[in-house]
């Protein structure tokens, strides 16, 4: 049985990894802090081995393992409050590097690192892995550090590494301060909703295919180095949030325009995913409103449920 180490298990991305990998009869080794919330990941718990980061002797435990693939989704300080704190997003450079160690003394077969769009700076176009990297916030900035240091410790170790830069996602379990379940919890229990113009243009990806390029790349032979991840269909948020309003709650004020955007604002956020597709192989992109339906269900049924 093929073994899988995947950090930062509990959250929205490792929790959809670690549920598709389960379901494909790999072992799963789950990374996690004592005082995480298990919750994402309470209808296949038992599926996983888990170790928690801060106990005794963890990397000594991770090494004993013996993963063959290591999927490293963790990171400190993803919320739009954290996203300039510098003292925070430096601590993220500390773990990479104890992940990097645990992958040489295992010989590990490959890495995965979950990096960002924010490496590109703000964005008003597609792009692809060449677009001039220009970080304006330090999460950006130490995500782009880190791909640095997984690129030359694993060149220099000779193993196999992926660095994926990530854009928009959508799906079940994601946090309620994220934007989709948000409007969804806001539509449920309230009347109106004060927003920007609304024509700002991201590609979202639904999480379930995320986590299959994930297989993918662990599947398949491919070359190492830097890969975006992203839908190639973006949609206007102002459309967006009419389709979720009209299965929702139809009478729901949508107030686009009441809000002005905020200072740098990105107007299309979209990853040209040539290379992903032609060398690991093809996202799929399809069926989106299908799966936006699945992931309103969800919430629904999660708000309901909370509220009775």
């Amino acid at each position: 049985m093929k073994k899988i180490l995947i950090t930062g298990v509990t959250g929205f991305l490792g929790s959809h990894i670690a549920e598709h990998f389960v379901l494909k009869n790999y072992h799963i080794m789950g990374l996690k802090r004592s005082t995480s919330s298990i919750s994402k990941c309470a209808g296949f718990f038992d599926k996983l081995s888990w170790l928690n980061i801060d106990e005794t002797e963890w990397k000594q435990k991770a090494v004993l393992f013996k993963p063959d693939f290591i999927v490293h989704t963790a990171w400190t300080g993803v919320t739009s409050n954290a996203r300039n704190d510098w003292g925070t997003q430096i601590q993220n450079i500390d773990l990479l590097y104890s992940i990097l160690q645990i992958a040489e003394e295992v010989k590990i077969k490959k890495i995965i690192g979950l990096g960002s769009q924010a490496e590109y700076g703000c964005l008003n176009a597609v792009v692809d892995e060449n677009y001039p990297t220009n970080p304006d916030t330090a999460y950006g900035a130490i995500k782009l550090a880190c791909s640095e240091l997984m690129k030359t410790f694993c060149e220099s170790k000779s193993i196999d590494w992926y660095w994926l830069r990530l854009f928009s996602f959508f799906g079940e379990r994601e946090d309620e301060s994220w934007l989709i379940p948000s409007v969804i919890k806001k539509m449920m229990t309230s009347s109106s909703m004060d927003l920007t113009p609304g024509e700002q243009r991201y590609a979202y990806l639904y999480v379930k295919d995320f986590a299959k390029a994930i297989e993918n790349i662990i599947e398949y032979s491919s070359k190492s180095g830097i890969y975006n991840l992203s839908s190639d269909k973006a949609i206007s948020l102002k459309t967006l949030l009419n389709m979720i309003k009209n299965i929702v709650n139809p009478n729901f004020e949508l107030n686009f325009g009441a809000l002005p955007y905020r200072v740098n604002q990105s107007m299309l956020i979209e990853g040209d995913i040539t290379k992903f597709n032609s060398e690991i192989c093809k996202i799929d992109t399809s069926r989106f409103d299908e799966k936006l339906m699945k992931t309103i269900k969800y919430y629904r049924i999660k708000f309901k449920n909370e509220k009775s």
